[in-house]
């Protein structure tokens, strides 16, 4: 599931990369820069040692990195939703509900352990 989150939050990254290298003036181009720099360290390193966390089965710092991601997601969101409506709207709620279904297996997961 944490992949899923990854792939997820890498293609949201993706699109805004490729809207940023798109945007008419400063105005439309700094809260994409914004959003840039919330998803970089998550897509580099916040999920991928999530990951390899969930490998380990170390659940706390899993979940800690899953969080982090759906933070960011949500920061990301509400600093493009003042600029009249979200181009990565879709992208962010769909990060923001997998970290939520990750979050409920380690819940489980860490029962079980």
């Amino acid at each position: 599931m944490a992949g899923s989150v990854l792939a997820s939050a890498s293609r949201t990254l993706d699109r805004i990369q490729e809207l940023l290298a798109r945007a008419p003036d400063p105005e439309s181009e700094q809260p994409l820069a914004k959003c840039a720099e919330l998803y970089i360290p998550v897509v580099k390193y916040s999920l991928p040692q999530a990951i390899d966390a969930l490998e380990k089965n170390r659940f706390g710092f899993a979940e800690y990195g899953l969080s982090d991601a759906g933070n960011e997601a949500e920061e990301c969101e509400k600093n493009l939703s003042g600029q009249g409506g979200s181009p990565v709207m879709e992208g962010n709620e769909l990060v923001r509900n997998l970290v939520d279904v990750a979050l409920a297996i380690i819940k489980v997961l860490q029962k079980s352990f």
